[in-house]
């Protein structure tokens, strides 16, 4: 076998290796950071405003009277929220169902009661949470 030869293919098992080398170690990166565990959102506002405190207490070092100041105004942040959500439902759903009408005037007379029925189905995923839309399906 020549010399040129016998170095063409240690080169190309060289490169061969090398890419399973590259291929195992970001395998073993992708794997350690995909199993790095993501703090999880709270469910209720007692829980964040638990969590939200006791990160003040760590972080900033706030004192138990800062701490009960600090959940009086997450309380009342909360209550304004609400009410803001509250005054804002009756625009949401009237935009909401101008959009069921638009899609409604596409739809041949034949499509229209399928339309109907994948909307309710909608509305029941999305009441028991396991729809990824937001808003209400009316």
């Amino acid at each position: 076998m020549p010399r040129t030869r016998l170095t063409a293919i240690l080169y190309l098992i060289l490169v061969f290796v090398s890419g399973v080398l590259v291929g195992i170690a970001s395998t073993r990166l992708y794997a350690v950071k995909a199993s790095v565990p993501q703090p999880v959102a709270p469910r209720t506002m007692a829980e964040f405003t638990r969590r939200y405190t006791e990160e003040m207490r760590q972080k900033v070092g706030v004192n138990d009277e800062q701490v009960a100041a600090v959940q009086k105004i997450l309380i009342d942040t909360k209550k304004r929220y609400d009410d803001l959500r509250h005054e804002q439902r009756p625009m949401r759903d009237r935009i909401q169902q101008e959009q069921v009408d638009a899609i409604r005037a596409v739809l041949t007379d034949a499509q229209k009661p399928a339309y109907e029925t994948w909307r309710l189905e909608r509305m029941k995923r999305s009441k028991s949470g396991a729809s990824g839309a937001s808003g209400s399906a009316k």
